[in-house]
């Protein structure tokens, strides 16, 4: 009796903890009047890119992913593991902007339109964010971009080496990406 219950246990972990859900294209605020429409993949896209170290640091809290992404056709397909490399989810962006995430750990707080726009607007080309973003403005410099509006910066990305690190100013967190092969 009590192996048939941690097995239908089991099964309805497997049930929660597998499912997938798909987003139509979104609109992300990432102020209160700024906001970010998704874009679609760049046909420039490389097919698979290094794998990435990410650490969002927030309130003096540091969490770290790894994460992998990979190009199918016009679909970016991308997963994230802990540094132990437990999974954590999976996610895939459309040619239309809409994306599915299916989460490997129940009760994980994920924002993943949020973590697609911080992704674009740190990796997109120029011209794309550009058509995405209402509000604001993006200033390409040398070796960061600028993202402000009439209040002042509101996020500020730099890029040194093989090293991106994205602050958002007014949400108080940084998301710093390192390619580590």
């Amino acid at each position: 009796m009590q192996s048939v219950s941690i097995s239908l246990m089991a099964i309805c972990m497997a049930l929660v903890v597998g499912c997938s859900s798909v987003h139509s294209p979104q609109r992300v605020l990432l102020d209160e009047s700024v906001s970010y429409q998704l874009q679609a993949v760049p046909s420039n896209w490389p097919i698979q890119s290094p794998l990435q170290l990410i650490t969002i640091t927030r309130e003096n809290k540091q969490q770290s992913l790894l994460l992998q992404s990979e190009l199918q056709g016009e679909q970016l397909n991308i997963a994230a593991l802990t540094v132990q490399g437990m999974s954590v989810f999976s996610m895939s962006l459309f040619k239309d902007g809409s994306y599915t995430l299916e989460k490997h750990i129940p009760g994980l707080n994920l924002y993943p339109s949020h973590m697609l726009a911080d992704m674009q607007l740190a990796s997109w080309p120029i011209k794309s964010i550009k058509n995405g973003l209402e509000g604001a403005v993006l200033r390409d410099e040398e070796t960061r971009r600028v993202v402000a509006d009439e209040k002042g910066h509101l996020m500020v990305i730099s890029f040194a080496d093989n090293k991106t690190t994205l602050t958002h100013l007014r949400r108080h967190y940084t998301i710093t990406i390192e390619e580590i092969n």
